[in-house]
């Protein structure tokens, strides 16, 4: 399924859709568990609610917004930190102005959390994962990651 919001297509890589199917999972499981006030409160419904939000409103208004641009290696990449994320969490994407299509590459989890410097640092391993080719170095690259995935669970 390809969502479209603001005329952007936007995609998640098999590395962010993986995780973010778990979050979903865990915020289903707790709505059958707790009582209303207890899971709108809690932090993993939370991270849910502002990563959603993130993808499906924040980034399609404007996925160049000067506050997103990395630098140095991660240049061809963007991230959303604040916007009503946890401190220490930061969601990756990396876009296309002329296929009009945002690609969702990695959000951390609780142990990658940021602290500058630490080996878990999130701009830290979502380097790792370009080093290593688990997320591709620029838009193209996903796109074909994207492509592959699509087409194996197709089959």
């Amino acid at each position: 399924m390809v969502l479209e919001v603001n005329g952007w297509k936007l995609l998640y890589h098999p590395v962010f859709g993986d995780r973010y199917a778990q979050l979903r999972a865990r915020a289903r499981e707790l709505k059958a568990s707790l009582p209303p006030r207890e899971f709108t409160k809690h932090p993993d419904v939370e991270l849910v609610a502002a990563v959603r939000r993130a993808i499906l409103e924040i980034i399609p208004e404007d996925p160049n917004r000067p506050d997103f641009w990395l630098g140095a290696d991660l240049a061809a990449f963007r991230r959303v930190k604040g916007y009503g994320l946890p401190d220490r969490y930061r969601l990756y994407y990396v876009f296309s102005s002329t296929a009009r299509t945002v690609i969702v590459l990695y959000l951390n989890d609780s142990a990658s959390l940021r602290k500058d410097a630490a080996k878990t640092d999130p701009y830290r391993v979502f380097a790792r994962l370009v080093r290593s080719g688990s997320v591709g170095k620029d838009f193209d690259a996903n796109l074909a990651q994207w492509e592959k995935a699509r087409g194996e669970r197709g089959k």
